[in-house]
């Protein structure tokens, strides 16, 4: 796969349009993962779950129906977690207590 080295993705405020892909769990190396005031659209792709070294995931203004909050659980060292405006549902899951790192 490509993009195996990149440690950041930030597209805030652009036109870029369309869904998350699944491949970003491709992208292990990624610790920060901010996507806000885009066009892009939901849900949040499982794939996600894979990015075990994010620190700061960022999610905002997400065009989607509805969905039910992703499965951060492997996400340890996850410190920041802003998911803003993407139409989740439902009640905050348990495993949130469970990382410890998050401020």
């Amino acid at each position: 796969g490509y993009l195996k080295n990149l440690t950041e993705v930030r597209l805030n405020g652009n036109m870029i349009s369309g869904n998350i892909p699944d491949f970003i769990g491709n992208w292990t190396k990624v610790t920060i993962f901010d996507i806000q005031g885009t066009s892009m659209k939901g849900p949040i792709p499982p794939g996600l779950s894979l990015l075990t070294n994010l620190t700061t995931l960022r999610i905002s203004d997400l065009n989607t129906m509805s969905m039910t909050f992703p499965n951060l659980s492997a996400l340890a060292k996850l410190q920041y977690l802003v998911l803003r405006n993407c139409s989740i549902t439902g009640s905050i899951p348990s495993f949130i207590g469970s990382l410890s790192s998050l401020k």
